[in-house]
C-alpha cells in the first residue's frame, strides 16, 4: 500500500469516525431535551392529580353537608320553599 493510499484511508477513517460522534452527540442532547420535557409533563399531571384529588374531597364535604337537615333547609330555602 502506497503512502498516499494510506493517507486518504486514515482520513476516510477520521472523517467517519467524526460523523459518528456528531450523530451521537445530536441524538444524545435530543434525549436530554426530550427527558426534560417528559419530566416536566409529569410534573404537571402530578399537580393536576393532586389539584383533582383536593377538589374531590371538597365536594365529598360538600354533598355531606347538602345530604344533612341543614344543607337541605338552606336549599330549600334559596329556592323559595318555606316551613310552614
Amino acid at each position: 500500500m502506497t503512502q498516499d493510499k494510506m493517507r486518504k484511508v486514515i482520513t476516510a477513517c477520521v472523517v467517519a469516525a467524526t460523523t459518528l460522534l456528531v450523530v451521537l452527540l445530536g441524538v444524545l442532547v435530543y434525549q436530554w431535551i426530550k427527558i426534560g420535557v417528559l419530566d416536566a409533563r409529569i410534573a404537571e399531571a402530578q399537580q393536576k392529580r393532586e389539584q383533582l384529588l383536593e377538589q374531590n374531597q371538597n365536594y365529598t364535604t360538600d354533598a355531606e353537608y347538602y345530604e344533612s337537615e341543614l344543607g337541605l333547609e338552606w336549599l330549600a330555602h334559596s329556592e323559595g320553599w318555606f316551613r310552614p
